[in-house]
C-alpha cells in the first residue's frame, strides 16, 4: 500500500509551529493546535486588509513592494502635502517629509530605500517638473527636472532607470515620454498613441504598460491600453472595463489593474489581470477605490494604498495575493 512515507521520504512529522517555507502537498501535524496541516497554493487571487496610514489622501506617488512600500505627497482635498510614509507588511510610519513645494499627482517608481518623484501638480492649478530621489531616510532635489511639466503620467521603473509616459499638463495631455537615468531626464521619440493622465502606469524603463484613459475625449473612461518595448508604444488587447483613475501594478507581461471609475462616475471594485496578451476579471476589491498608488508590488504580491472612494479620502490599504501563492489549509474532515 502506499504511504505518505513511501511518496516521500519521511513521516508526517509532529511540529510545534507550521513549517516555513513552505513546498506544495507537505503534509504536518501541529501540535500546539492539534490539527493536520496541508501546504498548498492559492487558485484565485485574494485581497485582504493592510495597515491604515496616517495622513489619508489620494494622488499620491508610491514605490516598493507589498512588505516594503513608500507613499509621498498627494492631495489631502483643499490642499497637498509633502508628507512620506514607509510600511513595513504590518504598520505604517511618518518618516522624513518631501521637499516643498507640497504636490499630488506625481509620479513614483524605485524601492523603499531608493525612490524616485516627479512632476506633479500644485495650487492654484500649475504644474512642476521637479524630481526628489529619496535614499532610505530623507529626500535631495536633483539638480535637474523633467523636460515638460506633468501630473497624473504613468510611472515605471527604478530611482536609476525610471520611465514618465503620457499624463497632464496645466492645459493639455501630452503623449511624450521620458527616461530618468539617475540624474538627467530625456524626451524619448517614443508617443503613447492614446494621451492620457490618471490612470494605470507599472513595469520597467524599457517594459512598461499603460491601461485606462482619462482625457478630454475619454470623460467617463476607456479600456485602451498599450505596451512599450523599450523603443515603441503598442496598442494591445483593451480591459473588460472602461475605466479612469484606476491604478494597477506589475509588468507588461504579467500586470494587475484595480478601481477607478467610469461613465455615470460609480467608483469600481472590479480587478483584471493581464498576462502579456490579454485581460481576465479576477478577484474584486472588498471596497471601491480610485486615485491611489500605482506601482507597489507584482501580479502576485502587490498593495493598494490611500485613494478616494467617491465619498471620502482613504488612509486605508489592501494586500493583493494573485494565484500560486503558498498558503496552509487545515485537514478537516465530514
Amino acid at each position: 500500500m502506499t504511504t505518505y512515507k513511501g511518496i516521500n521520504g519521511f513521516a508526517v512529522q509532529s511540529v510545534a509551529s507550521d513549517p516555513s517555507p513552505l513546498d506544495e502537498g507537505q503534509v504536518w501535524y501541529n501540535n500546539a493546535s492539534y490539527a493536520f496541516k496541508l501546504a498548498a497554493v492559492t487558485t484565485s487571487g485574494t485581497w485582504a486588509s493592510g495597515g491604515n496610514l496616517n495622513t489619508a489622501r489620494n494622488e499620491a506617488g508610491g514605490a516598493g513592494l507589498q512588505t516594503t512600500a513608500l507613499v509621498f505627497a498627494g492631495s489631502t482635498g483643499p490642499s497637498y502635502t509633502t508628507a512620506t510614509e514607509s510600511y513595513n507588511g504590518t504598520s505604517w510610519t511618518t518618516v522624513n517629509a518631501m521637499n516643498s513645494p507640497a504636490r499630488g499627482g506625481n509620479g513614483g517608481a524605485g524601492t523603499q530605500t531608493a525612490a524616485l518623484s516627479f512632476g506633479g501638480e500644485l495650487p492654484p492649478g500649475s504644474v512642476t517638473t521637479a524630481t526628489e530621489l529619496w535614499n532610505g531616510t530623507s529626500w535631495t532635489s536633483n539638480p535637474t527636472g523633467l523636460n515638460v511639466g506633468i501630473f497624473g503620467s504613468g510611472p515605471a521603473g527604478t530611482q536609476t532607470a525610471a520611465l514618465s509616459f503620457a499624463g497632464a499638463t496645466a492645459a493639455t495631455r501630452p503623449n511624450a515620454t521620458e527616461s530618468f537615468n539617475g540624474s538627467t531626464w530625456t524626451v524619448l521619440p517614443a508617443t503613447v498613441n492614446t494621451p492620457r493622465s490618471n490612470f494605470a502606469g507599472f513595469g520597467t524603463q524599457t517594459a512598461a504598460l499603460a491601461a485606462g484613459v482619462e482625457s478630454a475625449v475619454s470623460p467617463t473612461g476607456s479600456t485602451a491600453t498599450e505596451s512599450y518595448n523599450g523603443t515603441s508604444w503598442t496598442t494591445v488587447n483593451s480591459m473588460n472595463t472602461s475605466r479612469r483613475r484606476n491604478r494597477g501594478f506589475g509588468t507588461n507581461t504579467a500586470g494587475l489593474v484595480w478601481g477607478g471609475f467610469g461613465p455615470g462616475t460609480p467608483y469600481f471594485t472590479e480587478t483584471e489581470s493581464w498576462n502579456g496578451t490579454s485581460w481576465t476579471v479576477t478577484t474584486s476589491l472588498p471596497a471601491a477605490r480610485a486615485q491611489d498608488v500605482n506601482g507597489m508590488g507584482t501580479q502576485t504580491s502587490g498593495l493598494a494604498a490611500l485613494g478616494y472612494n467617491g465619498t471620502s479620502l482613504l488612509n486605508t490599504s489592501v494586500e493583493w495575493t494573485g494565484p500560486g501563492a503558498p498558503v496552509t489549509q487545515t485537514i478537516t474532515t465530514s
